[in-house]
């Protein structure tokens, strides 16, 4: 684990649009992001598409994607930053799962 990093779990609801070729490159894209940003990915987890319990930017469905990973903390808000202006992600939700 790098030095000063903080496990985090991310879960990401993409737009519907995207066939498994069009998710796989937003992993892959998020994926580097991590690695150059001097953090490490645990795992990834696509849930497959679900309906959403309300519209979402007009969206009642999207392909959710779970992160678990290492980052330092200092870059966290910069990849929330990018999560919002990214018009692939519909919604996303970033927590620590070892603070209760």
């Amino acid at each position: 684990m790098p030095e000063n990093a903080h496990d985090y779990e991310l879960v990401v609801i993409v737009v519907p649009q995207l066939d498994e070729q069009g998710v796989a490159a937003v992993i892959e894209r998020y994926t580097n992001w991590i690695a150059a940003a001097g953090g490490t990915v645990g795992s990834t987890n696509v849930w497959g598409r679900r309906v959403l319990a309300y519209a979402i930017k007009k969206y009642t469905d999207g392909v959710y994607v779970q992160f678990n990973f290492q980052l330092p903390p200092s870059k966290s808000r910069d990849l929330e930053h990018i999560l919002q202006i990214d018009e692939q992600v519909i919604r996303h939700m970033l927590v620590r799962p070892d603070e209760g």
